[in-house]
């Protein structure tokens, strides 16, 4: 795609944005988000062709995020942002279980401390072992305005310290999968699904998570 082109496509994804959310940011805002989110996937974008589509998708994940952070109409359902080095895996899995489980009552969102330039082919198999298929997910970075609307922020197999502070923090020692066979990466998926299930229970009867209201939309 030339670059005069790409640049009419970021401003037609803009253009889309602020009707969405206009009545929350300001142009200038929304064009800000996208720029930075562009910017930031340009970093491991591996077909250019396929930016736009990824940068669009990051914006609206991230939009939809300072919305709540500011009171806005992502309030009511409970965000799970599950954090592992590549996003290319187990963030990923669990992100996607998450959605698939959570009644309604959650957005679950994934991102990376060092993502990689795709989710791993092997993490897609293994997902559709499951029925849950995951065409759209893709590795993105660690940004602060998803950690501010993270009611719970759940680490994969990273340290503490690497995590800022959040409402509610959970370690899951889980070991990496990239590099693994199918077999291990199984043995992760179910892992992190038995997790997931365990965690949205504890969530469910403390009353964190609210049956009555969102759409489950995950943006893995």
């Amino acid at each position: 795609m030339e670059t005069q082109d790409r640049d009419r496509e970021f401003e037609r994804i803009v253009d889309e944005l602020v009707g969405r959310y206009g009545s929350a940011f300001s142009r200038e805002e929304v064009a800000g988000v996208v720029a930075d989110s562009r910017s930031r996937l340009e970093e491991t974008a591996t077909v250019g062709t396929y930016l736009p589509v990824l940068a669009q998708r990051f914006a609206t994940e991230r939009l939809r995020s300072l919305a709540k952070a500011r009171g806005g109409p992502a309030k009511g359902v409970t965000h799970l942002l599950f954090v592992c080095n590549g996003n290319a895996g187990r963030s990923q899995m669990a992100a996607a279980f998450a959605a698939a489980l959570g009644d309604g009552a959650v957005v679950a969102s994934s991102a990376g401390l060092n993502p990689l330039q795709e989710v791993l082919p092997d993490v897609r198999a293994a997902m559709q072992e499951k029925g849950v298929e995951l065409p759209e997910a893709y590795p993105k970075p660690v940004t602060d305005d998803v950690f501010a609307a993270a009611d719970v922020v759940i680490g994969l197999g990273v340290a503490e310290d690497d995590l800022p502070q959040a409402r509610q923090r959970i370690l899951w020692d889980i070991p990496p999968v990239v590099d693994r066979g199918p077999a291990e990466v199984r043995a992760a998926r179910d892992d992190i699904e038995a997790r997931v299930r365990s965690l949205l229970a504890d969530l469910a009867d403390d009353g964190t998570l609210n049956h009555s209201s969102g759409d489950g939309h995950a943006s893995r």
